[in-house]
Formats: structure tokens, C-alpha cells, sequence
């Protein structure tokens, strides 16, 4: 029962950079409940306490996600602010030694009800909301958080993802035809404005300059026929090729 325990208890970490090493560390360590990691390099100092591509694992979240912030080595702690009847401001909780990003899904400790069973439950109780919140909102914050029921399906996603970096021009062979049925934008700072377009359950990328060398814009792509290969890439609007795609 011990070592059953100590299994249970158990942080695993480990640096993965393709979807075959994911499954295969997965499947050897029993598949735990959660993994989390960051979608970008860990680079903030008051953050995540992980290496760049590593992940963690546990089948206890708050001890996963408390060392995901080195939390007892960097003496991060909750503190209860206490209220201020002359500002009519109640008590709530905060955390202390984490990036103020952080702090927002302390929020969550603050409603009328989740707060006062907070303060019930003093610090501990506290902390382990908050640590669940994140894990909840991960994506927020640029964490990748999983769930035991989600690993099929990621593993799948990274390994064919996988194979069109080592694949290319099978992946190009591969044609989804459609009606562009919806479109969106996504600008990041300091590079090229690029747009998606989806047909059915398939979406592809084209840059803002590719639209304006064929005389398009984006409001003019919904309804339009499309084709969009297996690397994600728009090759045609209408009758109209799309030069390649600019980086």
C-alpha cells in the first residue's frame, strides 16, 4: 500500500519534443490523471518552474501544479487581505511570490460563496482553488493542461502534426475541397497579419499579403469555393490560386 501511495503521489517530469515520445513516456509511467506544460519557452521568472518542452505529470493535481510553480521553494504562499469597512471592501485572498498575471484566477476565491468556503478553510484551502483554477483556465495563461480522457486524441494531433514537418509533400497532396464557411484573423505582434479559412471541419492559413496579390480581401472569402492541402495551407480561392504562403 505504501509504494501504491508514494505511485499516487508521484510528480513525473520529463523533456518531450515529438508525439511518439509523449506516448510512449505516458504509457510507461501508467498514464496520469493530469499533465500540464508551456505552449511557449518557460521564460518568466515568477512562473512556471519548467525547462523549455517539459512536461509534468501526476495523478494529484495540487502537488503537479505546486511544483509547476516551485511553490514551497520559492516560499509562494495565499494571504487573506483582510476587509476595510470603511471602503466597504470584504476580505479576499491573493497570492503572494507569483507574476501578478497569475493572480487573476485568485479571483475565483473571492465570490460571495467559493470565498467565504475559502476563508473557511483557511490558506490550504485557498491555495487548492487556486491551483485547480489555473489548471482549468491553463490555456489562459499559455499552459497546456490535459486530462487523462484527452491524451488519445492529443497524441494523435502531435504525431500527425509530427508527420507533416517530416512529410511535406504528401501532406500537400492531400486536398480538402469546400465552401469557405467562416474566417478569422490572427495578428501577432511583429510579424504579418495572416488569416484562417474554414471549410467544415478543416481550416487553412493565408497571409493578408497573398490575399492582396490576387486582388482579395477577407470579407470577400466567405462562400467561396476553396482548397486547402494537408499542411493547412489555402492553395485556391474560387478559381483563383494562392501564391505560396510568405513566413
Amino acid at each position: 500500500m505504501a509504494i501504491l501511495g508514494s505511485h499516487r503521489t508521484k510528480v513525473y517530469r520529463r523533456v518531450l519534443t515529438t508525439g511518439a515520445e509523449f506516448e510512449q513516456y505516458v504509457n510507461r509511467i501508467g498514464r496520469p490523471q493530469f499533465a500540464i506544460t508551456c505552449v511557449g519557452d518557460p521564460f518568466d521568472e515568477r512562473g512556471p518552474d519548467l525547462k523549455p518542452d517539459e512536461w509534468l505529470f501526476a495523478d494529484d493535481l495540487e502537488k503537479m501544479m505546486r511544483e509547476f510553480f516551485a511553490w514551497d521553494a520559492r516560499g509562494v504562499r495565499m494571504d487573506l487581505i483582510s476587509a476595510d469597512l470603511a471602503e466597504r471592501k470584504p476580505a479576499y485572498w491573493t497570492v503572494t511570490g507569483l507574476s501578478d498575471y497569475l493572480g487573476r484566477s485568485a479571483r475565483h476565491l473571492n465570490g460571495r460563496d467559493l470565498g467565504t468556503l475559502c476563508k473557511a478553510m483557511g490558506p490550504d484551502g485557498a491555495r487548492k482553488a487556486f491551483l485547480e483554477a489555473v489548471f482549468q483556465e491553463a490555456s489562459a495563461y499559455g499552459f497546456l493542461a490535459l486530462q487523462v480522457i484527452q491524451y488519445n486524441r492529443f497524441i494523435s494531433d502531435w504525431k500527425t502534426n509530427d508527420d507533416r514537418k517530416a512529410h511535406p509533400s504528401s501532406h500537400r497532396a492531400n486536398k480538402n475541397f469546400g465552401v469557405i464557411s467562416a474566417t478569422g484573423r490572427l495578428g501577432i505582434e511583429g510579424t504579418s497579419v495572416h488569416y484562417w479559412a474554414s471549410i467544415g471541419w478543416t481550416s487553412g492559413w493565408l497571409s493578408e499579403q497573398q490575399l492582396l496579390e490576387v486582388g482579395l480581401t477577407r470579407d470577400a472569402l466567405i462562400g467561396q469555393t476553396c482548397v486547402i492541402n494537408g499542411l493547412g495551407e489555402v492553395e485556391w480561392v474560387g478559381n483563383i490560386p494562392i501564391p505560396q504562403r510568405t513566413r
